[in-house]
């Protein structure tokens, strides 16, 4: 659901403000669709992009408490 290629742009920012930028960036796409096209399909979709998202800060917020990310 993103655009553009910022993969530079994130190298230089710790990986648990990435994934957090990441989700905004995912919320913003979200709340652009129209309600009219909010069909299951993009119900599904939404619902795996926020579970990745979700799982991804996570992850990166285990890693920073460990020390290691």
């Amino acid at each position: 659901m993103t655009s553009g290629d910022d993969t530079g742009e994130r190298n230089d920012i710790p990986e648990l403000a990435a994934a957090v930028d990441e989700l905004r960036t995912l919320l913003r796409a979200v709340d652009d669709v129209r309600p009219a096209d909010m069909d299951e399909r993009f119900y599904i979709h939404a619902y795996n992009e926020l579970d990745l998202a979700g799982r991804t800060i996570i992850d990166a917020f285990d890693r920073e408490r460990r020390g290691d990310g």
